[in-house]
């Protein structure tokens, strides 16, 4: 039974989560497209920044970017920013019990670790594009990067669950109580 109210729960914050992002981001954020453009101008100018810096010579046009002499250069798009993801991870660790005083430092940290590989992500779409076939800039894009960073949010859950979750601790109460 007690199982059961968990879910149940669970399942209404989820809800409460989703609509509250719907609202926020589909009703008018999107519009506005203010955070999008904000993202992903970030990861072209870091993109940039980390390229010059090993002596590239580059080619940066609003939100594409690419090495000179590329076969192709990287658009990044407002659905590639990584926004979704980050999303994704935020409204898990909100839903899960666990303190606020490590969700205060836990998201954010999950947020920044998300952007940077989304920064690394199209790093290395970038190098495929130059020293590679465009069909593999368009598989990895579509594949390989989009594997490895859901991964990677599931593991960053599993770790919230797994050390800062209240919930993971109740369990073990509970099935040690049986």
């Amino acid at each position: 039974m007690k199982a059961n109210r968990f879910i149940i729960i669970f399942l209404l914050k989820a809800i409460g989560v989703y609509a509250s992002w719907y609202v926020i981001y589909d009703l008018w954020l999107k519009k506005v497209g203010t955070l999008d453009n904000w993202i992903v101008d970030s990861i072209v100018y870091f993109s940039s920044k980390i390229l010059t810096s090993f002596n590239y010579m580059i080619y940066v046009d609003n939100q594409t970017i690419g090495i000179y002499d590329a076969a192709s250069n990287v658009f990044v798009g407002t659905g590639c920013n990584g926004l979704e993801m980050m999303v994704l991870f935020v409204g898990f660790v909100l839903i899960f019990d666990g303190s606020w005083k490590h969700k205060i430092w836990f998201i954010p940290a999950g947020i920044i670790i998300l952007h940077i590989l989304n920064i690394a992500r199209v790093l290395s779409l970038i190098f495929i594009g130059k020293y590679f076939t465009l069909e593999l800039l368009e598989f990895n894009h579509k594949y390989t990067f989009t594997i490895i960073l859901y991964v990677i949010t599931f593991f960053g859950w599993m770790i919230w669950v797994k050390y800062f979750s209240q919930t993971n601790s109740n369990i073990k109460k509970d099935v040690k109580s049986k």
